[in-house]
């Protein structure tokens, strides 16, 4: 401004002070009230100056807050327009979607709108689910709280499949996917729920014939993704389970007694596979074969099982006045391939090595053997802990097409608690009875032998070696004698 206006004012009040005091006379007092008239008149334009910047600035501030007001009030209905058609659109949207689409307070749950679709879904008018809580559709309504942690956590939920309750009491599976929204100003849930039923009934339908546990073995979500060649290729255990004389059996009975026959007797030996982490690759008429990926000890433990199963069944049979039934089991580990093998218009499982081919013939050694449960060196040094079994050396065998030797143990768990009782009562000189022969002390053998006998005159693994140690001590053997029971036969 070039003046400093509180400067001004100072002096002059200065000076006028100076004026009342009487100190100013004559000439400098003349001199005193020209320059106050002075520095008056400067003071007086300056005021004035600042007054008209003042009310330029007081208008220029009211015109900006009106300009502000104007803004806010054309954000805000642009904002509530905004919403409107934003709404408007998403009603749209919701509308015309194939799906049942509702939308539910986060709070408590309160169905606020629902499309067309979801009414029906549910067995009702769309009306009449509006006010209703997403949970009185819930089978299990522990799984709103499940599907809003995975919201909160994620941000989304896809495709998580839940059973829905229909208003006559019916079920249907739903295949529900879910969002975060703010709708008519409440926080939402927008959930889309898709009628999966019959897909969910077809795969369990096809999941009996390509179990699940093989889907997920061969790392395939659906049936639909499996393809011809398809296959792993690692160590596992494999089993074969027969049904001992069938054939005798099923000649005493029609054709519809022997499937419902079979069929009994699958039911309860075939669901074991699968408590042990295993599954079936296929069946073999009366015959399985199943793979455990996993561990040797779910293919020992799942063989227990199914001989107390047959033990089971074998009482029920005996109540009911008919014959009971024997299984051979057969267990290897070793690397093999297993995957799908046929055709283009026809597939299947299967497993292919040389050691699904000797499991194959472990399973039939227990018809010579008289015993229900052969296992290999492989699978028996694969155990985890071998003491927490009931085990013992069978035989040294050389199976038909094969030329190397295997060592061959009987698992003897699942035997009648007496028999059983007896083995492990004779284990001991059992054992060092096969030493002997092995190291060809046939006399010591024999000699063991015979108190294994007399203590269980039923056993017929120890009858069987003391043929063969009475044999060879009034035969002889020859030089190149191994102990190799040499199998010309499957």
């Amino acid at each position: 401004m070039g003046f400093d206006t509180f400067e001004a004012e100072a002096r002059i009040i200065e000076k006028v002070e100076a004026l009342l005091e009487g100190t100013l006379t004559g000439q400098d007092c003349h001199e005193a009230f020209e320059g106050l008239l002075r520095d008056y008149k400067k003071l007086v334009k300056v005021s004035r100056r600042i007054v008209r910047m003042s009310d330029r600035s007081e208008k220029g501030l009211i015109s900006a807050r009106n300009q502000i007001q104007e803004q806010q009030t054309s954000l805000e209905q642009a904002h509530q327009e905004l919403k409107r058609l934003s709404e408007h659109r998403l009603r749209t949207i919701v509308e015309a979607t194939p799906i049942a689409i509702i939308i539910s307070r986060v709070e408590n749950g309160e169905i606020i709108y629902a499309n067309a679709i979801a009414g029906p879904l549910m067995g009702v008018e769309t009306e009449q689910i509006i006010g209703c809580k997403v949970t009185d559709f819930y089978v299990d309504t522990a799984e709103k709280q499940i599907l809003l942690e995975k919201l909160k956590n994620d941000g989304k939920v896809d495709h998580y499949e839940l059973r829905v309750k229909k208003s006559d009491g019916s079920i249907l599976w739903g295949d529900v996917s879910q969002r975060f929204l703010v709708f008519n100003e409440i926080p939402c849930i927008l959930s889309a729920c898709n009628d999966i039923t019959h897909l969910k009934e077809m795969n369990q339908a096809a999941s009996r014939f390509v179990p699940a546990e093989y889907l997920s073995f061969l790392h395939k979500e659906s049936l639909v993704d499996i393809k011809l060649g398809d296959h792993v290729t690692d160590e596992m255990t494999v089993m074969f389970t027969d049904l001992r004389s069938f054939t005798s059996i099923s000649e005493e009975m029609t054709p519809q007694e022997n499937f419902n026959f079979v069929n009994s007797y699958l039911g309860r030996v075939s669901p074991v596979v699968r408590d042990y982490s295993g599954f079936i690759v296929k069946y073999l008429g009366d015959g399985i074969m199943a793979i455990f990926p996993e561990s040797a000890d779910d293919g020992v433990k799942a063989g227990i099982e199914k001989l107390n199963q047959v033990n089971l069944y074998n009482e029920e049979r005996a109540r009911a006045g008919r014959l009971p039934i024997k299984i051979g089991i057969g267990v290897n580990t070793g690397y093999m391939m297993v995957g799908m093998v046929g055709e283009a218009g026809r597939m299947q499982g299967d497993a292919f090595s040389d050691n699904v081919n000797l499991t194959s013939r472990l399973e039939g050694l227990t018809k010579f053997y008289n015993v229900s449960f052969i296992i290999s060196a492989a699978t028996k040094d694969a155990l985890k802990d071998p003491s927490n079994y009931n085990i013992r050396y069978l035989d040294k065998v050389q199976v038909k097409g094969k030329m190397k030797a295997l060592d061959l143990y009987e698992v003897f768990d699942s035997d009648l608690p007496g028999i059983r009782s007896l083995k492990q009562g004779t284990l001991e000189m059992y054992q060092e009875a096969m030493g002997h022969y092995f190291a060809k002390d046939f006399s010591a053998a024999q000699s063991l032998l015979f108190k294994v006998l007399q203590k269980n005159p039923n056993d017929k693994v120890a009858w069987h070696h003391l043929m063969n140690t009475t044999r060879n001590l009034e035969d002889g053997i020859s030089d190149t004698w191994t102990g190799v029971n040499v199998m010309t036969s499957k």
